[in-house]
C-alpha cells in the first residue's frame, strides 16, 4: 500500500512538472521579422572606375559625372530593386581628376571606342551575385558583378576586359596619345584592357 502511494505521488510530481514546461514555453514572445519596402536616392548614385597602366598594373582611378538611373520603386527586396535596374552612363563626363588625361580619354579614348553612353541592364541578381547586360561600341556583352547591402546602401562591383567590346585598338589609340604617362620603371610603356567598375546607389528604406 506505502509503494502504491508512493508510485502515485511520483506521478503527481511528473504531471506538474510537465505542466510548468508547458507553461514556460508557451510565454516564449515570438519574433516579428519587419518587412520594408526599398527604392534607389538617384541623386546620391557614385559610378568609380580603376584602370591600369604600367607593367606592374598600377591602378588609375576616376568616376563619372552624368548618370541615368532608372528602377521601379517601393520594392520589397534589394534583389527585386536590382533587377529592375538600368543605367547609362555618358562617357563625356569622365572624370580622373586631371587636367592633362581627361581631355584626351574623351577626344582619344572614348571616340575611338565609338562609346557616348555606356548602356547597363541588371538581369539577375541572387545571393549578392549576378548577370548584367553591357553595351559599349555598339557591342552587348553579359558579365557578371557582385554585390553587398551595407548600411542603407548597394554596392556593385565588376572587371571589364576591354577586348571583349573590340576595346584594342581605342586603348593602343589612348596609350600612343599618352605614351610617356605610360611608361613605368622599366622603360616599358603599357596600358592594360582591365577595368574595374564600382557603383554605389543609396537606398530608401521605409517599414511597411
Amino acid at each position: 500500500m506505502i509503494q502504491l502511494i508512493k508510485y502515485i505521488c511520483y506521478l503527481i510530481v511528473l504531471f506538474l512538472l510537465s505542466c510548468n514546461g508547458s507553461e514556460k514555453k508557451s510565454k516564449t514572445p515570438t519574433t516579428v521579422q519587419k518587412a520594408y519596402t526599398y527604392s534607389v536616392d538617384t541623386s546620391g548614385i557614385v559610378v568609380t572606375w580603376m584602370a591600369y597602366k604600367f607593367t606592374e598594373k598600377i591602378g588609375v582611378s576616376g568616376k563619372f559625372d552624368r548618370i541615368k538611373f532608372s528602377a521601379k520603386k517601393s520594392l520589397t527586396s534589394i534583389e527585386g530593386v536590382l533587377k529592375s535596374s538600368k543605367i547609362a552612363i555618358s562617357t563625356g563626363s569622365v572624370n580622373s581628376a586631371n587636367a592633362i588625361r581627361d581631355p584626351k580619354l574623351r577626344a582619344t579614348f572614348f571616340k575611338t571606342f565609338n562609346t557616348d553612353i555606356i548602356e547597363g541592364e541588371i538581369l539577375e541578381a541572387e545571393a549578392e551575385k549576378g548577370t548584367l547586360d553591357l553595351k559599349m561600341n555598339t557591342i552587348n556583352n553579359l558579365i557578371e558583378y557582385t554585390y553587398s547591402y551595407k548600411k542603407d546602401t548597394i554596392f556593385i562591383s565588376t572587371h571589364l576586359d576591354l577586348t571583349k567590346w573590340n576595346g584594342k585598338i581605342a586603348l593602343e589609340a589612348l596609350n600612343k596619345e599618352c605614351y610617356e604617362l605610360h611608361k613605368g620603371p622599366d622603360g616599358i610603356s603599357k596600358l592594360w584592357p582591365d577595368v574595374v567598375v564600382t557603383i554605389k546607389l543609396p537606398i530608401n528604406r521605409n517599414a511597411l
